[in-house]
Order: C-alpha cells, then sequence, then structure tokens
C-alpha cells in the first residue's frame, strides 16, 4: 500500500477530456437493476468529469470493460450525498454470503436480499447527506476509487441500472456500463416512471484486508424521503 494518505484528494481540474460528449437521454427510463463486482481502472482519462456526471472505467479479471457514469450535479436539482469510509450494516454480510462473481448480477426488486433500499432498510440517514458541488463530489469520489485500486483485493460492488448502449455516450467506446448510482424512488414528474422499491444505486467498496467497507450513498435535493409500495413520493 502507498503511503498516501486516505484523505489524499485528486483533484479534476488536472484531468483530460471534461465535456465533450453529450449526456445519454435515459431520464426516467425503467432501471434495469443489477449490481456490478469489478475493480476501479484508474488512466489519464478515467476518472474523468462530462457534463455534471464523472465517468470511470470499471473492470474484471478477466479483462473485460465497463463504465460507471455517476451524477456530481445538475443545475436545476441539487445532488446531495453521504460518504462512510467505515461502513457498517447487515447488508454487507449478505452481500459476502451471496458470494457474487465477477461482472453483472441482475436483482429483483425485494426485501430481504441484496437490493438496495435507502429508506426501508435504512441504509443511510437521508439527514445526514450534503450537498455536492460538481468538482468536490468528483474528487471524493475518485478518492474512494483510487483508495481501492491500491489494494489489489479491493472489490467494488456498483448498484445501479445496466444498460449495453453506451458507445455514443462515452469517450471510451463500450457499450456496457451502470448508471442511476443514485436513489431511485421518491422523484416526480418526468422521473416518476423510474420510481420504485427495492432498486436503489450505490457504491460499496469491499477491503478483504482490512475487513472494512466503505459506501456512497447519492439522491437529488427533490426526492422525497418518504415513499409508497411503489416508490412513488408520500407528502
Amino acid at each position: 500500500m502507498s503511503d498516501t494518505p486516505l484523505s489524499a484528494l485528486v483533484h479534476h481540474s488536472l484531468r483530460v477530456n471534461h465535456g465533450q460528449f453529450p449526456i445519454a437521454p435515459r431520464t426516467g427510463s425503467a432501471v434495469t437493476y443489477a449490481v456490478l463486482k469489478c475493480r476501479p481502472v484508474l488512466t489519464r482519462s478515467s476518472p474523468q468529469i462530462q457534463h455534471d456526471h464523472l465517468q470511470v472505467l470499471l473492470e474484471i479479471d478477466s479483462g473485460q470493460r465497463f463504465w460507471m457514469t455517476i451524477n456530481i450535479g445538475n443545475p436545476t436539482d441539487a445532488v446531495l450525498y453521504h460518504i462512510d469510509e467505515q461502513y457498517r450494516h447487515p447488508i454487507t454480510a449478505r452481500l459476502l454470503a451471496r458470494q457474487l462473481p465477477q461482472g453483472f448480477t441482475a436483482l429483483a426488486n425485494k426485501p430481504g436480499d441484496i437490493a438496495l433500499d435507502y429508506l426501508r432498510d435504512k441504509l443511510v440517514d437521508l439527514t445526514t447527506m450534503q450537498p455536492a458541488t460538481g468538482p468536490t463530489l468528483a474528487d471524493r469520489l475518485t478518492t474512494q476509487l483510487t483508495n481501492a485500486f491500491r489494494f489489489t483485493d479491493a472489490r467494488l460492488f456498483v448498484f445501479g441500472s445496466h444498460f449495453t448502449d453506451g458507445i455514443p455516450y462515452s469517450s471510451y467506446h463500450l457499450a456496457e456500463g451502470i448508471h442511476d448510482i443514485h436513489l431511485n424512488q421518491g422523484s416526480r414528474g418526468a422521473h416518476q416512471g423510474s420510481n420504485g422499491i427495492y432498486q436503489d444505486g450505490g457504491l460499496l467498496i469491499y477491503y478483504p484486508t482490512e475487513q472494512r467497507w466503505s459506501a456512497t450513498f447519492l439522491k437529488f435535493a427533490s426526492q422525497a424521503n418518504r415513499t409508497d409500495d411503489h416508490g412513488n413520493p408520500v407528502k
């Protein structure tokens, strides 16, 4: 392990390929819920910021690569986040017990397994979430990825929506990846079509050497903190 402290940040003012490609127009589409077990790939172009998203190359041991895109800002709806580098919750024991293969695993939207639901399983106290500025959240996320990269046995568990049409939307020229890595319920208006329970996104990282988990949870400020059995807002 490097002597670089966990608090060291990678500043994105030095990164390339900022904002050269359009946003993927998937707003309001149904969440194709899955978890991706993998490792991050750190290069001069990964991670990179594009249009209020952090895009990151991911890899499994076979060499197959994917990419993820994470919302880090929105001009009309603030992104809120919570990062816990010493995360403790029963979901982590369930994840290990499943012994997931590397790559994508489709998930059922039901309780008692490994599907994430911020609200019903109390994965995170939503009142602890803080508003993000794009570069600050990008740096915090990149620090998490850098830490995982430094531990060769660390594994990412990325929860969100699996897509296979990603080539037009990234400089990585990869079709397959994951997005919607945030709360996927409690939305109104155009985004309401993606609401559902037990389909929330998030980033969990396991460090076997340290017997430690880190967790990143995100939501939009407009998303309700209470939802009904369909994931729609409750006043």
